[in-house]
């Protein structure tokens, strides 16, 4: 397992061939699974394993004619070429890994 992502009320599990959904808690897996996982969005919990390290990225926004670029950090995995967003909550996880 590379993720697991809440979407509404299901999880979506993410492996490297393929994925699955599953009706559980994102809570109740990591508090389960906390060792092997890691939080880093409040709706994403990611293993440790996958993770290759962190990337800065910028996004540029356009809202009612004023444009504004953010940067924020994402997380880089291996088998596959998704990124993970880390919240600005999460980050200071980054700095600890």
């Amino acid at each position: 397992v590379i993720y697991l992502r809440a979407e509404l009320k299901y999880i979506t599990v993410r492996t490297a061939e393929k994925e699955y959904i599953l009706e559980e808690s994102l809570n109740n897996l990591e508090q389960e699974f906390g060792n092997i996982f890691i939080r880093l969005h409040r709706n994403c919990l990611v293993a440790k394993a996958y993770i290759l390290g962190y990337e800065k990225r910028y996004q540029e926004f356009n809202e009612e004619g004023n444009k504004s670029t953010e940067k924020h950090w994402v997380a880089l995995l291996k088998n596959t070429s998704e990124t993970i967003a880390v919240s600005r909550r999460q980050q200071h996880l980054i700095r600890t890994t």
